[in-house]
């Protein structure tokens, strides 16, 4: 979610009080102001809403005393910078258990109450259109693994070009063979490129067809992830509640086309649609 206007930096002066921002919803119907989410928001304050035009914004105060660090200086702590995101991240997900809801930007902080409705109201089409698209739809993560040893032994046996450079190789005189098998572990990684670029490709395709849309996340090192294998992709997929049946009886077909090539799916959610809710990507 890109800024909105009116939004503050968060390096704004220290002052009493400022306004954070959750996420928007649709003000529905027979929905009150005291209909907010029963958790504690940032920093443990209390969570209410701020309705206009028909929209409501989920927010909690917010207070910087003056002369202490402002939010921007908070967050250069990486812990504290930690224990802020999940709060933001636990108030939207339980809200998203009960309602339709498009997720700012971690940090949106506003001056004030003011300055929420203005945004609110300049933005009023931008929201709604967003809010229709990521109606009755969840976000769900995707990552695919490639045991890389597995594949260069399966593509060894499968792989023309391989058995070809093999056989070459093993008919090779010595002086010869130093060089074939220069070429032979060439071959061998050009191979294992294509082979996972052709696969992750085929996979997001049948995902794809599947889901209401397709986001590329960044890739995460092995000290996060934990596995041994290559990641070779992580993505999110915005799936409709009454597909995800068949999103993950695809992802089960994908795990036993490809778990003999060596490649690996890890699937988690459901979550807020995070990587969808950029209001402005259909203007």
């Amino acid at each position: 979610m890109p800024p909105l206007e009116g939004e503050e930096s968060c390096s704004m002066p220290a002052e009493a009080q400022h306004v954070y921002v959750y996420g928007i919803t649709r003000a529905e119907a027979g929905r009150t102001k005291a209909d907010v989410p029963l958790v504690k928001g940032i920093a443990g304050n209390s969570v209410r809403r701020l309705d206009g035009d028909g929209l409501a914004a989920l927010v909690s105060s917010l207070a910087i005393p003056a002369g202490g660090p402002t939010f921007d200086e908070q967050l250069k702590d990486p812990e504290q910078t930690k224990s802020l995101i999940l709060d933001h991240h636990r108030v939207l997900q339980c809200v998203f258990d009960k309602q339709t809801v498009l997720p700012m930007r971690f940090g949106a902080l506003f001056s004030g109450d003011e300055k929420v409705h203005e945004a609110l109201h300049e933005h009023r089409q931008a929201f709604l259109d967003a809010l229709k698209r990521v109606d009755d739809a969840r976000e769900w993560g995707v990552k695919i693994f490639c045991d890389c040893p597995v594949l260069r032994r399966h593509l060894g046996e499968k792989s023309p070009a391989m058995r070809e450079a093999q056989g070459e190789l093993a008919g090779a005189t010595q002086g010869r063979a130093f060089f074939l098998q220069r070429r032979v572990a060439a071959l061998g990684e050009a191979e294992i490129e294509r082979a996972v670029a052709q696969h992750v490709r085929e996979s997001r395709q049948r995902l794809g067809e599947i889901a209401r849309a397709e986001a590329s996340l960044k890739f995460q090192p092995a000290a996060v992830h934990g596995r041994a294998d290559d990641m070779v992709w992580n993505g999110a997929f915005l799936v409709a509640t009454l597909a995800e049946q068949r999103f993950f009886a695809q992802i089960e077909e994908l795990r036993r086309d490809l778990e003999p090539c060596g490649f690996h799916f890890e699937s988690n959610g459901p979550w807020p649609p995070f990587s969808f809710a950029d209001y402005r990507q259909e203007e």
